[in-house]
């Protein structure tokens, strides 16, 4: 049974085209009928992935990337620690995994959907509750509360980023330099505090899904550092045939692992 447990990530990892298609017949949201890992136009600024490129993305991050990204930071033992407290007999550390697969399958009902905030993140956790995937996930041997517990990491897998990120992104002011003020620090830890349950999960989260967005990494100490790479990385586009755009979910990525650093530090 423990090992049955253990799985449980990779399964639905394994199973997740079909169920992309299973959602999009359910829908009829034909792209995705079409294709599993299909990417929205108004998605290409910040992903170089589709849906099911960047979820098992997403994961791999979180299994290869996630602890050497922690140990830099110190955090390690503290965040495992976390990880390793159990709901119901099981982990977190495995149910949040288990969320990966699930996190951003929203994006199939909200597909052409141009509002500015789409709520794909409720939207997927909705499913969560729908018969097709809330039966799968009790087949595998999942409670209640284990579900409850995924669906809520999925509901609120973006909000870091939403209650802090697009804050500041929305007055030009998310940058490296923007992240040493104090004010961050509050807004930080007023976050945590208010998602108390899953405070930890919300920044790994965050942090994971921000690596999976693209496998173009640049390392920058300041924003200056940031704007002269820029050249550098759209010829690198250009040679790998991606959208130019692409440069600022590149470009961005050292902000986004600064803000993720800043905030699993005051947990």
């Amino acid at each position: 049974m423990e090992e049955k447990i253990r799985n449980i990530p990779e399964i639905l990892e394994n199973e997740l085209s079909e169920i992309i298609k299973k959602i999009a017949k359910d829908y009829n949201i034909q792209p995705f009928i079409k294709n599993p890992d299909f990417l929205e136009k108004r998605l290409e600024k910040w992903h170089q992935f589709g849906l099911l490129s960047h979820t098992k993305k997403v994961r791999e991050v979180f299994l290869n990337e996630l602890n050497n990204c922690l140990k830099n930071w110190n955090l390690y033992e503290r965040i495992q620690d976390n990880l390793t407290k159990e709901i119901k007999g099981i982990k977190k550390k495995v149910l949040l995994e288990s969320s990966i697969p699930l996190h951003d399958l929203g994006k199939i009902i909200v597909c052409g959907d141009h509002s500015k905030n789409r709520k794909h993140e409720v939207a997927s956790r909705n499913l969560i509750y729908e018969d097709f995937l809330n039966n799968k996930l009790k087949s595998l041997n999942l409670s209640p509360t284990n579900i409850d517990y995924i669906a809520c990491c999925v509901e609120n897998h973006y909000i870091l980023g939403k209650q802090i990120r697009d804050i500041l992104k929305e007055t030009k002011k998310f940058s490296l330099e923007s992240l040493s003020q104090e004010k961050v620090n509050q807004q930080c830890k007023a976050l945590a505090e208010e998602y108390s349950d899953i405070k930890t999960e919300i920044g790994i989260f965050y942090l994971c899904d921000s690596l999976g967005k693209t496998n173009i990494r640049i390392k920058a100490n300041n924003d200056n550092e940031i704007i002269q790479q820029e050249q550098k990385i759209i010829k690198t586009l250009k040679k790998r045939n991606l959208p130019e755009n692409l440069k600022y979910a590149v470009m961005q990525l050292p902000v986004n692992l600064k803000l993720a650093e800043i905030y699993l530090r005051l947990l």
